[in-house]
């Protein structure tokens, strides 16, 4: 097997592995049905053990609250609303008092795969944003029921028990961005307090084969970006340190919060309900009453509303790799076609035709290589034979002729070497990039989604086969080598059945938008290598 041959063979192992890593694992297909309200038992042994500083461990948790109404009856009844709603043309959320929690989250903008029903990243029967204090009792607010005042663009939740005062505030910015404001006055000393995004987050499509790496924890953690994808999430991972921001997040959406600098939240929690992923945020005080300030981030992964909440927020998105400049850079000229041109097809087919044109010195030069390369075997063929006795005199005399003659023997790899990073660099950006879900084109659906038709795998298939015919030699050249050519040659024409096949398992589960570039690239290949190949014959 041949140099050439082996570097194409390495290089189908690493997409066949990357493949298998991230495309081939099973997990579920559809959409969950709603759950209950009420958890399960099952779900309740998922939620994730208080840390060691609470003065209460998590199975004895109960609501100093629901005590209190069991020796002593309420002075008043306060009704339980569960759609008290602040929005804007962006966001509509919705909040019930009991808990002062939130229940909704509609993006306006923002479809279901259904293509009618808008985004709600809230999962039905599910709240987020419980506050639970530690301490000489655990009081839990969850069950509490809060008498509020509302406005326009703001929300204030308060109680007064027997424990103290308890106050949220919540106040809708702009766009995706909400703040909540937590003030307590407790009759205890509260040694810590936490936070739960226990709701998980909504799925909004219809693909989920790759829920399991695209659903996940994001957090950053004394400057440093941790993850916990849901796959890992079998068993509550925990954190320690200073929590700049985290949040859980879907394929293209995020529930996201962000404490004040002034607020120390020091542990993060990832565990796993609803099969989705969800949080605990733990904060330790040691005071008697605080009021402390979080950002809010409920929306969509665009950079444009992530960078404004600060602290690095916007690293939330694929892509943060050795390869991010070389994918900021694709993402830029694809949204500034996307501005001129709707059609995210059109604009892939555009890229392809462009990225070509500047590979085309370097492919060009390649090709003539991998041409000029068959017209020597002959000459070769001498040497190998004058010198095979001798084979440092062959190697020597053999360069000089691959050098007079301008032939490099590993050109033929230099396009798919090239790809390669191209490649990586762009399997995010067409993967991820909210501005192509749900663009169609031609009989694609979506393009951020595989092809369910396989049609554009097919297709490509049929090209890569068809470039490599291209590249085999013709048959006079083949009557030329020698036998050991020969065998090469034979394990080459072997490769040309097999890497169609093998890029065709592998591509079935790629986004279709990175198949119709590939796809698109390899056509303009073909054609360069035609005209190549007849030039020189």
């Amino acid at each position: 097997m041949d140099k050439r041959t082996l570097v194409a063979l390495l290089l189908i192992l690493v997409v066949f592995w990357i493949s298998s890593e991230y495309l081939w694992n099973p997990v579920q297909t559809t959409q969950p049905s709603p759950v209950n309200q009420n958890p399960t038992p099952a779900q309740k042994q998922k939620q994730p053990t208080e840390p060691d500083f609470t003065t209460q461990q998590s199975s004895n948790r109960i609501s100093s609250q629901a005590q209190k109404h069991e020796t002593k009856e309420p002075e008043k009844e306060i009704p339980v609303n569960n759609n008290i709603v602040l929005e804007n043309d962006f966001i509509k959320v919705s909040f019930s008092n009991k808990g002062a929690v939130l229940n909704k989250a509609i993006l306006k903008n923002y479809k279901q795969s259904d293509g009618e029903t808008p985004v709600n990243l809230i999962p039905p029967g599910q709240t987020a944003l419980n506050v639970e204090l530690a301490t000489v009792y655990n009081i839990n607010l969850e069950e509490e029921v809060f008498e509020y005042e509302k406005q326009p663009n703001e929300v204030i939740f308060y109680t007064t028990t027997e424990q103290g005062r308890f106050e949220k505030r919540f106040y809708l910015v702009e766009n995706y961005h909400l703040n909540m404001e937590l003030m307590v006055e407790s009759q205890q000393e509260i040694g810590s307090y936490n936070i739960w995004i226990d709701s998980g987050i909504a799925d909004t499509e219809e693909y989920l084969k790759m829920k399991d790496s695209d659903y996940r924890i994001v957090s950053q953690i004394d400057n440093d970006i941790e993850k916990f994808t849901l796959r890992k999430l079998d068993e509550t991972r925990t954190e320690s340190g200073n929590v700049d921001w985290a949040a859980v997040r879907s394929k293209y959406f995020a529930l996201g919060i962000i404490p004040d600098e002034l607020v120390i939240v020091n542990q993060l929690q990832a565990y796993q309900t609803n099969e989705s992923p969800a949080l605990r945020l733990t904060a330790r005080i040691n005071r008697y009453q605080f009021q402390h300030n979080y950002q809010l981030y409920l929306g969509p992964l665009v950079n444009k509303y992530l960078t404004p909440l600060g602290n690095g927020f916007e690293k939330i998105q694929e892509g943060q790799g050795i390869l991010k400049p070389i994918s900021s850079v694709f993402k830029w000229f694809l949204n500034t076609l996307g501005s001129v041109i709707p059609n995210y097809g059109i604009n892939i087919i555009i890229f392809a035709l462009v990225l070509k044109f500047i590979l085309y010195p370097l492919t060009h030069k390649s090709f003539e290589s991998t041409s000029k390369m068959q017209k020597v075997q002959p000459r070769m063929r001498e040497l190998q034979a004058k010198y095979k006795n001798d084979p440092q005199k062959m190697n020597l005399e053999l360069r000089k002729l691959y050098k007079e003659e301008g032939v490099n023997p590993l050109g033929g790899c230099l396009p798919l070497l090239l790809q390669m990073p191209i490649f990586f660099a762009l399997y995010p950006v067409l993967r991820y990039s909210i501005t192509l879900r749900q663009s169609e084109f031609l009989w694609l659906q979506d393009l951020s989604e595989p092809d369910k038709t396989l049609i554009l795998p097919i297709v490509m298939a049929v090209f890569m086969f068809v470039q490599q015919k291209l590249m085999q030699p013709s048959k006079t050249d083949t009557e030329n080598m020698d036998e050991k050519q020969q065998a090469q040659q034979q394990s080459q024409k072997m490769m040309m059945y097999v890497m169609p096949v093998i890029m065709f398992f592998i591509f079935r589960g790629l986004p279709a938008g990175l198949v119709l570039y590939w796809t698109v690239f390899n056509i303009m290949s073909i054609f360069q290598q035609y005209f190549i190949r007849k030039k020189f014959n």
